[in-house]
Formats: structure tokens, C-alpha cells, sequence
């Protein structure tokens, strides 16, 4: 099963890092990509994965949480960010393909300027970590 891991976020947002910083801690035989935020034009990278697990920081809400994304076929032309729902119907407009995506999400307290996680960031990577190593280990 080829896997791509993405990290969305700003690491210079404090825990807004929270996406990336899990991928730099991942040893896994899988593929990654870091970005700060997703974009339609992503379709065609995707599109060659069986299965992309994107991970990201959340304003509220569990430690973390995770769920599989279903396609929503909108369309946001006044806003840069895609949601993973969108992304996932371009790339089978676009291209024909629907591979399994994820989504991962760290609970995230200080968005503020600055490249250092909050304490209890830190202690939800720690989760993301343990759950994403899980996952991973349970699929291959």
C-alpha cells in the first residue's frame, strides 16, 4: 500500500506547527509532505497514493482525533485553504482516482507568533505520535 503522510500547518505559529512537527518524528516506510496549507492543485500529487493521511493542528476540540474523510464535492473559489473533503473530490474529478484519506488532528492551545509548541502541544504530539505509529503498524 503506497501511503503519503501530509503535514499542514505554520510552524512559525506555534502550534499551529503541530502537523509538520509530527512528520519530522515519523521513521515509517511511507512518503511526506509538508505544506502550510491545501491546496485544489494538490489533486495531482494525491491522486498516486492508496491511502493520505493528513495531519493538522485544531483550535478545539479532543487531544486528538481521528476520522476518515468523506468527498464533498464544493468548490471555495474565495478562500486559499481547500478542506481535505474538497481535495479528495478534485482528485477524482480531476483524475478518476479516490484514495483513502484521513485526517488527523493535535489539539493546539497557542497560535501566537514563534516556533515553540505549548507544553500540553507537546504532550498531544506525544499521543499523535503513539496513535499514528499504531495505525501504521496495524495496516502493513
Amino acid at each position: 500500500m503506497k501511503i503519503l503522510l501530509v503535514g499542514f500547518g505554520n510552524p512559525y505559529r506555534r502550534d499551529d506547527g503541530l502537523g509538520i512537527k509530527l512528520l519530522d518524528l515519523i521513521n515509517y516506510n511511507v512518503e511526506k509532505m509538508k505544506v502550510q496549507e491545501l491546496t485544489f492543485d494538490m489533486a495531482e500529487t494525491v491522486k498516486d497514493y492508496d491511502m493520505v493521511i493528513f495531519v493538522d493542528a485544531s483550535l478545539e476540540g479532543d487531544e486528538i482525533s481521528f476520522r476518515k474523510i468523506q468527498e464533498e464535492p464544493t468548490f471555495s473559489p474565495l478562500t486559499h485553504h481547500t478542506p481535505c473533503e474538497e481535495l479528495l473530490s478534485w482528485t477524482r474529478v480531476l483524475y478518476g482516482k479516490t484514495p483513502e484519506f484521513y485526517l488527523l488532528s493535535i489539539r493546539g492551545y497557542d497560535f501566537d507568533f514563534g516556533e515553540e509548541l505549548s507544553d500540553k502541544a507537546k504532550e498531544n504530539l506525544e499521543k499523535a505520535l503513539e496513535f499514528i505509529k499504531g495505525f501504521l503498524e496495524s495496516i502493513s
